[in-house]
């Protein structure tokens, strides 16, 4: 089974890791490329067209090479190491990593998804007979539906988890709910500005 190769081997683990996180990135500047060459004319997302805070300055200017990324990516790498040998050297429980594994790659499924259908939107605008006219998200309601999807893949895996009884899947459940909360708080701080500028 998958999740337990990916907890018994480290080096699978980190390289799925590896592999998920930059292909993220690679996708997220390749989806903001499409929406600043055309996109834009139909959809406003009112403010940073990336959600998180860390990688808007990166993203906002379509930087190909970024410090940022690669310096959270080889922290995480450190860190996922440091948890195997903890959990399963350390103190013999391995379920502990491959909800740590499941945390990691699940919630990345869930912002892949989110990439996939991006791609497919704003190639489609491209064709002007597919869309007309212009939609303008607040910064708050694009933050909510963020959290509402996250939402959705959460319960979906804790579902799954408690069917199957997961330490993987029961992992990407918590991380997708915790990404939803986030944004959620996030959303609030942008309702309050927005409530402020506008008083």
């Amino acid at each position: 089974m998958l999740e337990q190769l990916l907890t018994q081997q480290l080096w699978l683990a980190l390289l799925a890791w590896a592999l998920s996180y930059a292909s993220d990135f690679a996708l997220t500047m390749h989806t903001a490329r499409l929406y600043h060459g055309g996109a834009r004319q139909h959809f406003s997302f009112g403010g940073s067209f990336e959600l998180t805070p860390y990688y808007q300055a990166d993203v906002d200017r379509l930087r190909r090479w970024s410090p940022r990324f690669w310096l959270a990516l080889g922290l995480s790498m450190v860190l996922v190491a440091l948890a195997w040998v903890l959990s399963v050297v350390v103190l013999g429980q391995p379920a502990f990593f491959t909800f740590l594994v499941g945390a990691l790659l699940l919630r990345q499924a869930a912002v892949h998804l989110r990439h996939l259908r991006n791609l497919v939107l704003f190639r489609a605008v491209r064709d002007t007979a597919a869309v007309s006219g212009q939609i303008t998200y607040a910064r708050p309601l694009v933050l909510k539906l963020s959290a509402a999807e996250f939402a959705a893949f959460g319960g979906l895996f804790l579902l799954l988890a408690l069917v199957t009884s997961s330490w993987f899947l029961l992992g990407g459940a918590v991380a997708c709910c915790v990404t939803a909360y986030q944004h959620i708080r996030l959303a609030r701080t942008a309702q309050r500005k927005a409530t402020v500028s506008g008083a």
